[in-house]
């Protein structure tokens, strides 16, 4: 599970609309959930209760704006209904650790295994923006950073079958990042989102060298704060495919898609509303077990494509597991 709040977006708008007609909410609310930053194999069944502990260190790039109509475009549509010239280079650096319970199986529940997630992140972003005759031709500057929106996952079930592993539940991300209409200093996203997700794994293979991904979300969300703003709701789905090629070598290819599917809604919303983004990603990685069920490191560059209302984005991914094998339930005696 994981988060990536895309701060870039906040700093560029907010810096032109502090031009324009002083603070307003962002009209690029692209949700709290993107694809393809998890792991393929993350939401597999854990075999085993206790701690784990995943940190995900992500390098961003984005330099491209894509309009309604799915076009790259080099000027947008002002708050006030003029059009800005466009010319942007933003990059940032976020680090997220999740932190994860697996109780033992669990027979009532069929031996499914309970995980709780909870996950903090650090951010830090800068961008650069050249409006044209905006500001007489002369680049724009921000950057923002901090601790981000906090994720939580209460209920979380994970079953391990033969051939197939199912985890499905709930996630919520809590708007702890500071966040102020207008600002051009925001970590948080300004308002709750919860998720709903169902990941199914096949094995084709008994040693379940191979796995296959699909799984599906849908997010919501609530009001943005201090706004009359309530962003839409989206759809994703996302695939994958890792393959061990030895005990500990793994190479993984994954991608997915989101569509924002609901419309946003508010009294502060500016823009068109039948207006909905979308975005697909597609990431190929490598990982090795350095210590076997102790210590493993993926490293992934996932791109963005097929973007509407959106800006793209280059992500390299360093992820780190940490099994320290804490909290682990004791085996049960000879009798």
């Amino acid at each position: 599970m994981k988060t990536i709040s895309l701060l870039s977006m906040f700093i560029i708008l907010n810096l032109i609309q502090a031009q324009q007609a002083g603070p307003l909410v962002s009209f690029v609310q692209s949700g709290g959930y993107m694809p393809g930053i998890a792991g393929v194999r993350d939401y597999a069944n854990p075999g085993q209760d206790g701690l784990f502990l995943i940190d995900h260190n992500i390098f961003l790039n984005a330099d491209t704006y894509y309009d309604r109509n799915g076009n790259k475009v080099n000027s947008i549509q002002g708050p006030l209904g003029n059009t800005i010239p466009l010319d942007i280079d933003i990059s940032g650096y976020i680090n997220s650790l999740m932190l994860i319970y697996a109780t033992p199986k669990l027979p009532f529940l069929g031996n499914a295994q309970y995980l709780f997630i909870a996950s903090p992140n650090y951010t830090t972003a800068s961008a650069r923006i050249g409006l044209g005759e905006l500001i007489n031709n002369q680049p724009i500057e921000g950057g923002a950073s901090g601790f981000g929106d906090l994720v939580i996952s209460p209920l979380m079930l994970s079953w391990g079958f033969e051939k197939f592993d199912i985890t499905s539940g709930y996630i919520f991300y809590a708007p702890t990042g500071r966040y102020d209409t207008g600002a051009n200093d925001n970590i948080g996203l300004g308002y709750w989102s919860h998720i709903i997700q169902l990941a199914s794994y096949y094995y084709p293979k008994a040693d379940k060298s191979t796995a296959l991904l699909l799984m599906p979300s849908y997010e919501f969300h609530s009001k943005i704060k201090d706004a009359d703003v309530k962003p839409g709701s989206r759809f994703t789905i996302e695939y994958g495919v890792s393959q061990y090629l030895s005990e500990r070598f793994e190479v993984t290819l994954q991608g997915g898609h989101a569509w924002q599917v609901g419309e946003d809604s508010g009294g502060d919303v500016y823009w068109d509303k039948s207006v909905k983004d979308r975005m697909s990603v597609f990431g190929i990685g490598a990982s090795y077990w350095f210590v076997p069920e102790t210590f493993y490191a993926n490293v992934k560059y996932t791109g963005t494509y097929g973007l509407r209302q959106q800006f793209n984005s280059n992500l390299f991914q360093v992820e780190l597991l940490i099994i320290p094998n804490f909290l682990k339930s004791k085996p049960a005696l000879d009798e």
